[in-house]
């Protein structure tokens, strides 16, 4: 049996992923669904267009790994199973205080004003 080629769109990327021509036209990154082509389709490709790249299936093959694709999981049902999520705590804005009278002021008068309260200057 003749070698089978993978045909890369060298043009760009999804993330990490190289995009391969697929079996119903158009591109993919998952290799299940890539197109292969024997050497003279793959050589016939290339020469139209360079940066249709060829790879060997063979070699290709030794580099695939698992992935998740994150437009096919949802979020409420990873707690199937009994787990209960517990909502993120919700994070503090950190406040500032006036050098002199320890009022709280804003952030805005911490760079650009005085304290409202004492007139004093709390530029860093």
């Amino acid at each position: 049996m003749s070698p089978l080629y993978y045909l890369q769109d060298s043009r760009q990327y999804v993330g990490n992923d190289m995009l391969w021509w697929a079996k119903a036209g158009g591109y993919t990154t998952d290799l299940s669904k890539a197109e292969t082509y024997d050497r003279y389709e793959v050589q016939r490709m290339h020469n139209n267009r360079s940066t249709d790249i060829p790879w060997s299936k063979e070699y290709i093959d030794t580099k695939v790994r698992p992935a998740v694709d994150m437009q096919y999981v949802k979020r409420k049902e990873a707690g199937d199973g009994g787990i209960v999520f517990t909502k993120p705590a919700k994070e503090r804005k950190e406040g500032y205080r006036c050098h002199s009278c320890q009022s709280f002021i804003s952030e805005t008068n911490v760079y650009l004003g005085e304290c409202t309260r004492c007139g004093a200057n709390n530029h860093p």
